[in-house]
């Protein structure tokens, strides 16, 4: 009985998940309680303001 070699690369769907489109993430309160936004630059889309920042 022979064992088979161990892989240790790096694991796909691991890699795929810390990607930042899956990374969660809350929604911000348009109006009332919790909507204050001290960064005036934040944009309505949180992918184009992560993309303009990278």
């Amino acid at each position: 009985m022979s064992k088979k070699p161990s892989k240790n690369g790096p694991n796909k769907a691991k890699s795929i998940i810390a990607q930042p489109l899956f990374r969660s993430r809350q929604e911000r309160a348009g109006k009332g309680k919790g909507s204050y936004r001290r960064e005036a630059f934040q944009a309505d889309n949180w992918e184009a303001s992560y993309f303009l920042a990278a």
